[in-house]
């Protein structure tokens, strides 16, 4: 069951963690915006820079991915630096971010987890030598998808791919102690049964792109 929640009081709630944003109710697209100033420190406490954001909420939270966009310009607008033309962030893999909002996001929660560390990141790209992000990242586009795939899911195998969504997409979902449908001879439960339950989370629209992406790769790939 759902939980109904109070976007007012999270917001409140995010606003006494982050003070420097105001809030702002859009009635025309019945959507919640906040709009300020972010400022990063390092895990010692020291200042690094300040990031002016605006964070747009839509009417379905807390189901739902915020949608934050810089709009001080300090990061280049380049795809490598996971940001759009309009400054629209890319806070992390999109099925990572679907299925956090499949289960109820909690402002401040995303703004610690998601939005915070993406701005941290860029400044420690800056100021990185290689220029790199702090940890892993994904590629872009569907080598990206690809990536989760196989590194998130132990889905590696583009055919085995095809299948798990098809079988999602059809609800056709193995019993726990049935045998993995990759074959590799354990018992569901142990082996892809997890894959199965977050891509379940998903909507179905993404599902689909993934599985026509999938489809359309040449056969040796």
């Amino acid at each position: 069951m759902r939980r109904k929640v109070s976007p007012e009081k999270d917001i409140a709630e995010a606003l006494g963690q982050f003070p420097k944003l105001s809030k702002h109710f859009d009635s025309s697209t019945n959507t919640w915006l906040l709009a300020g100033d972010l400022d990063i420190c390092d895990s010692q406490g020291e200042y690094w820079n300040t990031f002016n954001i605006l964070i747009l909420i839509p009417n379905t939270y807390p189901y739902c991915v915020p949608q934050v966009i810089e709009k001080s310009t300090l990061i280049p607008r380049d795809t490598n630096r996971h940001i759009s033309e309009e400054g629209i962030c890319c806070l992390d893999m999109d099925h990572k971010l679907l299925h956090m909002a499949s289960r109820g996001i909690r402002l401040v929660d995303f703004i610690v987890e998601k939005v915070y560390p993406f701005f941290a990141n860029q400044l420690y790209y800056d100021e990185n030598k290689e220029k790199k992000y702090a940890g892993e990242e994904y590629e872009h586009h569907f080598a990206g998808v690809r990536q989760f795939y196989a590194e998130d899911l132990n889905i590696a195998d583009v055919h085995l791919a095809v299948k798990v969504i098809e079988m999602v997409l059809a609800n056709s979902i193995p019993g726990r102690n049935d045998r993995c449908i990759c074959e590799s001879g354990q018992k569901f439960k142990w082996c892809h049964a997890e894959a199965f339950a977050l891509l379940k989370t998903l909507p179905t629209d993404r599902l689909k792109k993934d599985l026509y992406s999938f489809k359309d790769l040449p056969p040796s790939s």
